[in-house]
């Protein structure tokens, strides 16, 4: 039975609102977490940065994620004729990246904010949200009742659904980043250790591996990340190119297939794979921004504020972070509601800052305006932070944009180049 009020009602419980959700928990205050879906459900699996640590032991989680994921020792990629690499040891991190079903990830991350004290509600749609001073969640249950939920705060973490952005009509697509995403399993995938050296997946435990990425056509590029049972690969093309050559193929799973082979190294690691699971994934226009990112009432993190590009495996520690920080901005706001405005303010120019730098490591180019929020936010980075962002753009054509969103290059750029892989 869903209650008829909560000090604060979150909405999706991704890794944004299981994170909002266990920390306001963990302070006591009432927490109401409604998701649409039962979890385990599915979600594209993932790599995680080393950054993310100081997440997972603010919630309590770092023994468990570390048991069951499997550990990553950096990246290496191919970019035009340059290939390099990235070990997470080399920038003083003494525990490493984690590759991640994120089916599991996710539901490990709800169930943590369950027991820290959140009420969660699984198998419930939002319908709408009543901003202002008195809130109100209508949310519907899967039997078809229609609930009126009270509240002194939402925060939306309904990711890419962004309940709040369509509701207000302030979502807008991103129209310099217009492309397709396509992702598969398979079974039995080669993967990449350190030195560029292709083992077999069984070696994982023994040989942790890179993420491994290259260049596509244009500003396309494709993922490959082993994990337990299988190994996530995905492509990101350009809609254009995708529109156009889709019909020359007989499935969506032919043309992903296809891709895959054309592409140079990531057809050897494929090799002797076999697609699962059920085929190929795809979605397209992924990247967008919600304009008003807090109101009276409210506060949108995670992907529901915008997303732009998976690239450098940002996006779960981005998600992490914006559940922190719109955590500490709904307590502050009901502990001194005379300093809301305030509070909304601080909110909105860290999370702005912070996906301004994403869209400067994912695009050719950024606006001046957006620079400077961004370097406003790279200052708040630790030194190792700094250096690994200025180190994995190096590896591609962007990096560029970090020193301009940054201000500057670090006296040395932490990556090794290669001069072939070993297949």
């Amino acid at each position: 039975m869903l209650p008829k009020q909560a000090d604060i009602v979150v909405i999706g419980g991704g890794p944004a609102g299981s994170t909002a959700a266990a920390e306001l928990a963990m302070k006591g205050i009432d927490v109401l977490l409604l998701d649409k879906q039962h979890h385990p459900r599915e979600t594209v699996g993932e790599s995680v940065l080393p950054s993310a640590w100081k997440y997972f032991d603010r919630l309590g989680v770092s023994d468990a994620i570390m048991k069951n994921f499997v550990r990553k020792a950096g990246g290496v990629v191919v970019w035009d004729d340059q290939i390099s690499e990235i070990a997470f040891k080399d920038f003083g991190y003494t525990r490493p990246g984690m590759h991640v079903e994120r089916d599991e990830f996710d539901d490990l991350l709800l169930r943590n904010a369950a027991a820290k004290g959140a009420q969660v509600c699984e198998g419930v749609r939002v319908e709408s949200v009543t901003t202002g001073d008195a809130p109100e969640v209508i949310a519907i249950d899967e039997d078809g009742f229609r609930h009126t939920i009270a509240c002194r705060q939402v925060i939306d973490c309904s990711g890419q659904a962004a309940v709040l952005g369509r509701q207000l009509g302030t979502r807008q697509l991103n129209p310099d980043f217009r492309f397709v995403a396509l992702w598969g399993y398979f079974e039995n995938s080669r993967y990449f250790s350190a030195g560029g050296i292709a083992r077999d997946f069984a070696e994982i435990p023994q040989h942790p591996p890179l993420t491994f990425v290259t260049r596509l056509s244009g500003w396309g590029w494709s993922w490959h990340i082993p994990m337990k049972k299988v190994t996530s690969v995905g492509l990101v093309v350009p809609i254009e190119d995708y529109k156009r050559d889709l019909p020359q193929h007989a499935s969506l799973d032919a043309y992903f297939l296809a891709r895959c082979q054309a592409t140079p190294n990531l057809r050897d690691l494929l090799a002797n794979a076999r697609m699962v699971n059920g085929g190929t994934r795809m979605i397209r226009d992924f990247s967008y921004s919600v304009d008003s990112l807090t109101g009276p009432g409210f506060i949108v993190a995670g992907d529901a504020a915008g997303f732009i590009d998976p690239i450098f495996s940002i996006g779960v520690v981005f998600a992490l972070y914006a559940g922190h920080l719109a955590a500490w901005a709904a307590e502050r706001i009901i502990a001194k509601p005379a300093q809301a405005a305030t509070t909304r303010g601080i909110y909105e120019t860290q999370l702005r800052g912070r996906a301004q730098l994403a869209h400067a490591l994912a695009l050719p180019g950024i606006e001046r305006e957006a620079s400077d929020a961004a370097r406003t936010s790279f200052d708040y980075f630790s030194q190792a932070e700094k250096e690994l962002t200025w180190s994995a753009a190096s590896m591609t054509t962007r990096s560029d944009n970090v020193v301009r969103a940054g201000g500057a290059s670090p006296a040395k750029l932490r990556r090794k180049d290669l001069a072939a892989l070993t297949l």
